[in-house]
């Protein structure tokens, strides 16, 4: 294993889905877990990562596990532009409670 990308997010979260399409766009190895049907997870995983909204994106590779942030976050990492589109829908804050 080289490297693989882990997403926790939500099934229908346009950030979650802009992060698979990029990270597939470059032909990069990714993992998607998705959190919708297990809110206590879904809050265990954001408080493990402190982070609170999905998506929550990890790299793997040789060296361990690195928390690289949401979906700006990932643009930045991969040195990619933000799209234009509204800011609400850069993160999704479903399951903060």
């Amino acid at each position: 294993m080289e490297e693989v990308y882990i997403i926790y997010g939500i099934t229908d979260c346009p950030a979650c889905l802009r992060a698979q399409a990029d990270l597939m766009d470059l032909d990069l190895e990714y993992v998607f877990i998705q959190t919708d049907f297990s809110k206590s997870y879904g809050r265990s995983v954001r408080d493990e990562f402190k982070w609170s909204t999905f998506p929550i994106i990890l790299m793997i590779n040789k060296n361990g596990e690195t928390l690289i942030g949401g979906y700006e976050e990932l643009l930045l990492h991969l040195d990619l532009s933000l799209p234009s589109v509204s800011p609400a829908s850069d993160q999704c804050s479903i399951l903060k409670n």
